[in-house]
């Protein structure tokens, strides 16, 4: 993956910025090369909200791979979205199930809702409403985990989100992701990566995992930290030739904390 570096201003109304910022470009150039050192092919994308700022690591902050158990957030704001249209009205049961995909990522709830509510058309329609050009469905049929994003469109729907869901659904949301439990329903221990690297932290999470199509592990951890929800952040990673379920968790926690260093953030 290149990792060239870049910074890109984001056309939106600059509010004041705190006096003292983290070097967000050093830090991922810092995380790119010691995650390829490592053997770990990473794409980061970090948008300060506060600045207006958005970083990645070069091209590969575009290169689209597969989501795993990100693509529950589309899930999960497809339904709310369409519920708030009239379309329909979310039973207690399918609340249940909403809340277990994100808390506790499980993988038979998001498979019930997404063969229930529409499939690859619950990806397509958020997708288009906050203009992620890289998420694409799978052409696996059923295979919901094999959706593509990018780590820049990563970052982008949850500062979209943030800043366009009505607040209602935005709350109820972003509460979930604060509920991460440590334990997933299939026994991973999904407080790695961000949580790692931030202890005691405020921090709205959901991570990814998959074992090992293409012969390769995916690890990702995302989502949105700092007060007043002030950065939105996508580490995904893939690590070619590890097809067991000996996922990179160590590394990918020492590449968050290069990105944001203890200390760095307030609580």
């Amino acid at each position: 993956m290149a990792a060239e570096s870049t910074a890109t201003t984001m056309a939106l109304p600059q509010p004041q910025a705190a006096k003292v910022e983290i070097e967000l470009q050093a830090n991922i150039d810092a995380a790119t090369a010691f995650a390829t050192g490592e053997g770990l092919e990473v794409s980061i994308a970090v948008i300060d909200r506060a600045r207006r700022l958005e970083f990645v690591n070069g091209a590969a902050a575009d290169e689209p791979i597969w989501g795993a158990s990100l693509v529950k957030l589309f899930i999960a704001d497809n339904l709310l979205h369409r519920q708030r249209a009239g379309e329909f009205q979310l039973s207690a049961q399918d609340l249940n199930l909403l809340d277990a995909m994100i808390v506790s990522s499980n993988d038979t709830a998001a498979d019930e809702l997404y063969t229930r509510f529409g499939g690859d058309a619950m990806v397509t329609e958020v997708a288009q409403r906050y203009r992620l050009s890289s998420v694409v469905p799978t052409n696996q049929p059923g295979f919901w985990e094999l959706t593509m994003m990018s780590a820049r469109d990563v970052a982008r729907y949850y500062d979209r989100f943030l800043s366009e869901a009505p607040t209602a659904d935005r709350d109820y949301l972003l509460g979930l992701l604060r509920r991460t439990e440590e334990v997933a329903a299939d026994g991973f221990r999904q407080l790695f990566g961000l949580s790692a690297a931030l202890p005691g932290q405020t921090l709205a999470l959901k991570q990814g995992w998959m074992c090992c199509p293409r012969e390769t592990s995916y690890l990702h951890t995302t989502g949105i930290l700092g007060l007043d929800d002030r950065y939105t952040v996508a580490i995904l990673s893939q690590n070619p030739g590890v097809f067991s379920t000996a996922y990179s968790t160590d590394l990918l926690g020492q590449v968050a904390a290069l990105l944001f260093p203890p200390g760095s953030l307030d609580k």
